[in-house]
């Protein structure tokens, strides 16, 4: 199991917008095993920014998701709404 945490500056005002989005691309990508574990925006920091957490079953699941056809389909709209991502993947440390 690997973890991705992305972190996305969204332009002014729509965060609205981001949230519909994610729910139509919950699917999409949850057919690559990659489970949303939390989506989060800032309330003290870099204004306009979110930040998701989540769970993918391998580092292959992030490129399987992102070549998807149906993944294309939503370039434009990912376009008009985000204005910068960084991809993070992790792994979970052995504590606890």
């Amino acid at each position: 199991m690997v973890y991705l945490q992305a972190s996305l500056k969204l332009r002014a005002g729509k965060l609205q917008d981001f949230t519909k989005m994610l729910n139509a691309l919950l699917p999409v990508v949850g057919k690559h095993g990659m489970k949303l574990l939390g989506s989060y925006a800032t309330t003290v920091g870099r204004l306009n920014t979110v930040v998701d957490f989540w769970e993918l079953p391998d580092a292959t699941a992030l490129q399987a998701a992102l070549s998807d056809p149906e993944m294309a389909k939503f370039a434009p709209q990912i376009s008009e709404i985000v204005e910068d991502e960084t991809l993070t993947l992790l792994t979970k440390l052995p504590i606890g």
